[in-house]
Formats: structure tokens, sequence, C-alpha cells
């Protein structure tokens, strides 16, 4: 497990450290092609080196444990850096539309866009190889952080396709391809925006310890009610972590000690069955017991 969480690392470091060039690329494509979908990568690929660094940042952090100060653990840290990418995507989206729409309304000539179809060129490929690293990786072991990535440059390699073919197609010079370079720019946005709501509703909700839609948690009930009748049932999740609660009325000719060997067994038994679970059982107090009797 130690291993693979070496590997998930240096593939997170990876990933940011080689995304290093996009912004600096496709700044000197903007550069040279004075496009507003260049300009409109430009702001994406800003936005997703930030994920991808704080999204690094988050998974080592997570990875330490818990310390003095975060007696749980710093997985809020993810939720978190997932917020605060998804304001800025949203905020991202909002100025590419207004500059697409200045772009339809005073379309302007494109320059040397030989830059920036190297860059997206060279976006496709990387960012598809990464696609299926993450993809591989969270077949291994599925955390919600390397499912974001999977997901994230899956959209990267899509993104980087329509803006190589945007540019191919306003290098034509077709009397209509100056509003293809605009209309490429709304694909983006739209891109941009839908992610970053996405991304911040999730992670607001995640702050807030909604219940995590897992099948399994049904099951967990299941084993549960073996030990008697389940009184509450509460479930949190902190990244890959999931925090389950239970108040359990066990039957009343079952003494203390008997009551808390089931409860360590049944600890046991899901620490086997679902290691990334963390069970808390709340038995009847010592009044309560011998109010029964």
């Amino acid at each position: 497990m130690k291993e693979l969480h070496r590997k998930k690392e240096k593939t997170l470091r990876a990933a940011w450290l080689i995304s290093l060039w996009a912004p600096l690329g496709t700044g000197v494509a903007l550069y040279f092609g004075q496009t507003t979908i260049l300009f409109a990568d430009f702001l994406r690929r800003n936005t997703e080196l930030l994920g991808l660094f704080l999204a690094w940042l988050a998974y080592r952090r997570v990875m330490q444990g818990p310390d003095k100060r975060f007696h749980f653990g710093a997985e809020k840290m993810e939720d978190m850096a997932s917020l605060l990418v998804g304001l800025i995507m949203t905020g991202s989206a909002i100025i590419i539309t207004y500059s697409a729409i200045q772009s339809f309304i005073s379309p302007d000539i494109p320059g040397w866009l030989l830059p920036g179809l190297l860059v997206a060129g060279g976006g496709v490929l990387v960012n598809g190889w990464f696609w299926v690293r993450f993809r591989g990786l969270n077949k291994e072991e599925t955390t919600p952080i390397f499912t974001a990535q999977g997901g994230l440059y899956r959209a990267k390699t899509l993104i980087d396709f329509v803006v190589l073919i945007t540019l191919i197609l306003v290098g034509l010079g077709w009397g209509w391809s100056i509003y293809i370079d605009p209309l490429g720019s709304l694909v983006i946005a739209c891109f941009l925006f839908f992610s970053g709501i996405k991304t911040s509703r999730q992670s607001v909700l995640q702050l807030l310890d909604r219940a995590p839609e897992d099948n399994r948690i049904p099951a967990m009930k299941t084993e549960l009610e073996k030990l008697g009748e389940v009184k509450e049932f509460k479930v949190r999740s902190a990244g890959q972590k999931i925090y389950l609660e239970a108040g359990i009325e066990f039957p009343p000719d079952l003494t203390l000690p008997e009551i808390r060997e089931k409860i360590t067994q049944k600890i046991k038994e899901f620490q086997n069955c679902w290691p990334h679970v963390f069970l808390t059982i709340y038995p009847p107090t010592e009044d309560k017991k011998n109010e029964n009797n």
C-alpha cells in the first residue's frame, strides 16, 4: 500500500511539474497568435495548473495522517482546494465568455498560429497519457482525488483537441472562419463554467459533511444490525475515508464485557472488509444497562 501511495504521489507531482510548460507555451502562442481561443486556453491552463498543484499538496498532507493539530487528519484540505479551484474556473469562464462576445462583435485577423498548434498538439499527447495513467492508478485503489484527476485529464485532452481543430480552421482563412475562433472559446468557457459549478457544489457538500453516496453503506448497516437494534446511524466522508457512527441497543441479556467484546470484533471485521471505514459504536451506559436488568 505504501508503494502505491508513493507511486500516486510521484504521478501527481509529475503532472503539475510537466504542466508548468503549458501556461508559458500558451502565453507565447497567445502573444504571436492574438486569437480569442488562445486567450481562453491560457486562462484554462493556468486554472488547471493551480488545481494540479493544490491536489498534490492535499494528497501529501493527507498521507501524513493525524497530528497534534489535526487529530482526525487533514482530508478536508482536498475539498477546500477543490472549492477554490472551482471558484477560479467559474470566474475564468465569465471572463472568456465576455472576450468571445467581443470577438463576435469585432472579429480580429489572427496572427502566427504555429506556436498555438504545437502547444495544442503537445497537450493532446501529454494529457492523453496522463488520462490513461490516472485511470490505471485509480483502478488499483479508488480515491476521490484520483477519480477527479482522471476526469480532469480526460477533459483536458478533449479541450486540447478542440483548440487544435479550431486553430486549424482559423488558419485556413476561409471567410467564415473568423467566427470559429470565438465559437471555440465559448466551448472552453462552457466546460470551465459547468466544471467549476460542479466542483464547487461537491466540495461544499463534502465540507458540510453530507452523507456519501456509496453503495457499500447499506451493507454496513446490515452488518451492524446483527449486533442489535440500530438506533442511530450517521455517515460522513473526508477525502477517501468514511466515518461511521452507530448507536446500537444490544439485547438485554448481554453483559457489558460481552458487549465490548462484540464491538471490538465488529470493528475488526469492518477494518478487514472496508479499510477506509472508521467505525464508532455507542453501547448502552452502565446505568441504562442496570435499568434494563
